[in-house]
């Protein structure tokens, strides 16, 4: 969403992220923003089905828990972000290299071309949140957000941005919420910066097929949601254990 970063409010972009610090590796997992999955209203205890991006209406705890209960797996640390705080985030490092892998045009913004895309802040929202440039829309939109978060995460691991990483943090201030302490952050940056050790990053989309449904945030009206695929559920769970027990 645009304007101030609020605790509550729908979740457009839903990317789980597992980190392996020790073997380095990275994994990212997105879940559609209309997944009809089971949420728990923090404030009530209430229990009912509805799109993971209301899940955020109720807080980003609930948003957290939506995802740890559909993975079964804790998720220890949060970062949200507005659209405004992600682009001042991708200028703050001095833009993206994004691999894209179609062809296509954001008027007026850019034309993307396959391959590695030079992307300004407003050119990596713009890619980031296209859908009806492609056939499969929404999942094709979520595959492009991850690549996104795959060039942020290459660019806030070189050298060049670590080096100057304080700059970089007083230039993002506000644009951003995480409940990660500034001392865990500083701890990596550090040991980031002695190993030089590239990150191994692998992602995986899970989908679904449409269908109407009334939901716990609308319990008299029917909206379209996404059951999400089961079978890539657990696929899913796999890939994040098999990081994990490394």
């Amino acid at each position: 969403e645009e304007g101030k970063i609020m605790s509550t409010g729908r979740s457009d972009v839903n990317i789980l992220c597992v980190i392996h610090p020790i073997t380095r590796q990275v994994l990212l997992i997105t879940t559609p923003r209309d997944a009809y999955i089971n949420l728990t209203n923090p404030g009530t205890g209430a229990q009912g089905y509805d799109k993971l991006t209301h899940a955020g209406l109720y807080g980003v705890e609930n948003s957290i828990g939506a995802l740890e209960n559909l993975y079964g797996v804790k998720i220890n640390y949060y970062v949200r972000m507005n659209f405004s705080g992600f682009e001042d985030i991708i200028d703050a490092m001095g833009g993206i290299d994004v691999y894209s892998d179609k062809d296509f045009t954001v008027e007026p913004v850019k034309h993307y071309t396959v391959g590695v895309n030079h992307l300004s802040g407003i050119e990596a929202l713009a890619f980031a949140r296209e859908r009806h440039a492609f056939a499969a829309g929404d999942i094709q939109r979520g595959q492009n957000q991850m690549k996104v978060i795959i060039a942020m995460l290459n660019k806030l691991s070189s050298k060049d941005v670590l080096y100057n990483y304080s700059n970089v943090l007083d230039g993002i201030a506000g644009t951003f919420q995480t409940d990660m302490a500034s001392d865990d952050i500083y701890t990596l940056v550090k040991k980031q910066l002695v190993d030089n050790t590239k990150y191994t990053i692998d992602s995986y989309s899970v989908t679904g097929t449409g269908d109407s449904c009334t939901t716990y945030s609308t319990p008299k009206t029917k909206v379209w949601v996404m059951q999400p695929n089961m079978d890539e559920v657990e696929h899913a769970k796999g890939l994040i254990n098999s990081v994990l027990s490394e």
